[in-house]
C-alpha cells in the first residue's frame, strides 16, 4: 500500500537510484521529487513530452535546460552525465514503458546499477502502479496515499488565498467531508463550496460531500452513499443489533487505551430479502461513519495490471475516509472464479482476492467490513477464518413477531396506523416470507386499493400475501440445508427461531432450471 515521505527518503538514501511514484497528483509528485533534491543538495530537472527538459530553481520556478527533448533517454544520459549529480523526474512516462520502447527500459536498467556520488536519482511517475517486469526487481513502486487532514487544509488555505493555514479557521467537519480526495478533487470541491457561500466553513460540507460522492461513483469500483437507514427501520436481528451496538463502542478513544483494537466487520450470511443489505446500511447511520459499496466485480480491467491498481486505490480511498463502513454485497459473486484464476485469467483473480485478504487481516485504518453472502459454496475458507471478520452472522427468515415487527415498519412508512389492521391474521398468513417480500405484500396492497379509490385494509395484504409464491416454497429444501450448516457455523442473527417450513402448507410447484442452480449449500441437490 502507500509509503510515507519519510520511508521514501530513507529508501533513496539508502541507496536507490531509480524510483516509480504512481499517483494522479502529479502535483504531489513534484513536491516530493523537489523536497528529495533538498534533502539531497542537488538540483532537481524535469522532463515531460510536451515541455522537454527543464530545471527546477530554489523558488520552484521552471528553467528551460533543452525544450526541444522530447525523447526520455535523452534525459537519462543528461542526468547521468551531471556533474553535479540531480534529481531527475520523468513525468507520466508510462508510454515510454511499453514494449516497443525498450530502448528506453533498457537504460533505466542500466542507470539503476550506477553508484557514487554526487548522488543521481531518477523518479518515474505514473498514474497507476505497474511496471514492466525488467524493471520490477530493480525499481521500487512507491505510492502516494491521497492527503491527510494537514494537506487539505493547506489545500483550502489555497483557495481562499490568503496562503496561511494558521490565519484560517477551518470547521473540522469541513476537512474531514473531503477525505478521500486527491488534492485536484479536493480543490474543485473547496472552490464550488466557496462559490456557494462566499467563505469556506460548515455551510460547504453538504457541497464537499456531493463532490465527493461524484468523484468516488466515477471511479466505478466504489459508490459513496449518505445513509439514511438506521436500525429502527430493521426489523429482528436482535442479536446481531446488541453485538453491533457493542462494537461501536470499540471505535470510541477510550476503546484503544482500554486495550481494544477497532472492530473489523461482519459477515451476513442467509436468505435473499431477509435485510442483510439493510443492516449494511443502518449501521453506517447508527454511527454516523461514510459508507462505501464496494463492487467487487467492477474491480477488473483489461489492461495489465489495472485489476490490482483498482483494487489498491479503493481500499486506499477507504482507508483516507477511516473510520467508515466498506459493504461488500453478495461478496461470494465477486469471488468467483477464483479457484480456477490461474487456468482463466492468468491469476488475476487469485492476486486481487490474494490482495483484498491480506488487507483485511494486516489493515490498521479503521474500516468496519460488512459484506453479505448468500451462497456459501462460493467463498473461499480463508475469508471465513476469524481475523477477517470479527463474527459470522446467519440472518434466517422472519420469526412471527419479526413479521409483525416488519409490517409495522413498512406500514408506518406509507403513512398507515398498524393498529388498524390484524397484524395477528397477517402474520399467520406469512409464515416463511422473507422482509422483502412482506415489503412487497404492503406495496402490492397499496396497489389494490389506489386502483378501487379506497383506503387499504387487512384484507388487500392478506390477497397479495396469498397471490405470492416465497422463496421459501420454491428452495424450501436449500434453506432446510443452509440451515443446518449455519447452526454449528454461525452465530444467528436473532434469538427467535422461525418456523419450520413445513408450515407453509402449499405445493411448492415446478422450480425452474436457474432456481435449481440458486443453491445454498454445496451437496445438495442444486449442486448436481
Amino acid at each position: 500500500m502507500s509509503t510515507s515521505y519519510e520511508d521514501t527518503r530513507d529508501l533513496v538514501f539508502a541507496g536507490t537510484t531509480v524510483l516509480h511514484l504512481a499517483s494522479w497528483e502529479w502535483s504531489r509528485v513534484r513536491g516530493w521529487t523537489f523536497q528529495l533534491g533538498k534533502d539531497l543538495t542537488v538540483p532537481v530537472l524535469l522532463w515531460s513530452a510536451s515541455s522537454g527538459l527543464v530545471e527546477i530553481d530554489a523558488e520552484r520556478r521552471e528553467v528551460e535546460v533543452d525544450a526541444a527533448l522530447d525523447d526520455p533517454i535523452g534525459a537519462i544520459e543528461y542526468l547521468a552525465g551531471a556533474v553535479e549529480g540531480g534529481v531527475l523526474l520523468l513525468e507520466d512516462v508510462h508510454p515510454y514503458l511499453e514494449p516497443q520502447h525498450h530502448a528506453v527500459i533498457r537504460h533505466i536498467r542500466e542507470f539503476a546499477r550506477q553508484t557514487g556520488n554526487p548522488p543521481r536519482l531518477l523518479v518515474l511517475s505514473t498514474p497507476v502502479t505497474g511496471l514492466p517486469l525488467d524493471l520490477q526487481k530493480e525499481v521500487p513502486t512507491i505510492e502516494l496515499p491521497l492527503p491527510g487532514d494537514r494537506v487539505l487544509r493547506r489545500v483550502a488555505t489555497d483557495v481562499v488565498g490568503i496562503g496561511d493555514s494558521e490565519g484560517l479557521d477551518l470547521d473540522a467537519a469541513l476537512i474531514r467531508a473531503a477525505r478521500g480526495l486527491t488534492v485536484m478533487e479536493a480543490e474543485v470541491a473547496f472552490r464550488r463550496a466557496l462559490q456557494a457561500h462566499g467563505q469556506l466553513d460548515a455551510s460547504g460540507v453538504p457541497i464537499v460531500v456531493r463532490e465527493k460522492e461524484r468523484v468516488i461513483r466515477q471511479s466505478e469500483v466504489l459508490e459513496y452513499y449518505e445513509p439514511r437507514a438506521s436500525m429502527a427501520d430493521v426489523g429482528g436481528v436482535d442479536t446481531l443489533k446488541r453485538w453491533l451496538n457493542q462494537r461501536g463502542r470499540g471505535f470510541e478513544p477510550a476503546a484503544a487505551e482500554f486495550g481494544l483494537d477497532a472492530p473489523r466487520g461482519a459477515l451476513l450470511l442467509g436468505v435473499q430479502g431477509c435485510g442483510k443489505s439493510l443492516v449494511a446500511r443502518a449501521i453506517a447511520a447508527s454511527w454516523q461513519f461514510p459508507l462505501l459499496r464496494f463492487d467487487l466485480g467492477r474491480v477488473f480491467g483489461g489492461l495489465v495490471g489495472q485489476s490490482e491498481g483498482n483494487m489498491r486505490a479503493a481500499l486506499q480511498i477507504a482507508e483516507a475516509l477511516a473510520p467508515c463502513v466498506l459493504w461488500i454485497d453478495e461478496i461470494e459473486k465477486g469471488l468467483a472464479g477464483m479457484g480456477s484464476s490461474d487456468q482463466t485469467d492468468g491469476g488475476t483473480t487469485s492476486r486481487v482476492v490474494g490482495t483484498l485478504l491480506t488487507w483485511m487481516q494486516e489493515r490498521q485504518q479503521p474500516v468496519f467490513v460488512v459484506a453479505t453472502a448468500n451462497r456459501i459454496d462460493q467463498l473461499p475458507p480463508e475469508l471465513l477464518r476469524k481475523g477477517r471478520f470479527d463474527e459470522i452472522f446467519f440472518v434466517d427468515l422472519p420469526a412471527p413477531d419479526v413479521r409483525r415487527d416488519i409490517l409495522c415498519i413498512h406500514l408506518t412508512r406509507r403513512k398507515r396506523d398498524p393498529g388498524a389492521f390484524d397484524l395477528d391474521r397477517l402474520v399467520e398468513a406469512s409464515v416463511g416470507y422473507s422482509g422483502a417480500e412482506l415489503e412487497e405484500a404492503v406495496r402490492e396492497a397499496l396497489y389494490l386499493a389506489y386502483a378501487d379509490g379506497r383506503e387499504v385494509e387487512t384484507d388487500d395484504i392478506a390477497a397479495a400475501l396469498e397471490a405470492t409464491r416465497p422463496l421459501s416454497l420454491t428452495m424450501g429444501s436449500d434453506i432446510a440445508n443452509l440451515r443446518s450448516w449455519a447452526k454449528v457455523r454461525t452465530r444467528m442473527a436473532s434469538s427467535q427461531k422461525p418456523e419450520a417450513l413445513d408450515a407453509l402448507g402449499r405445493a411448492a410447484g415446478p422450480r425452474l432450471r436457474q432456481e435449481s442452480m440458486q443453491m445454498f449449500v454445496p451437496g445438495t441437490e442444486g449442486d448436481r
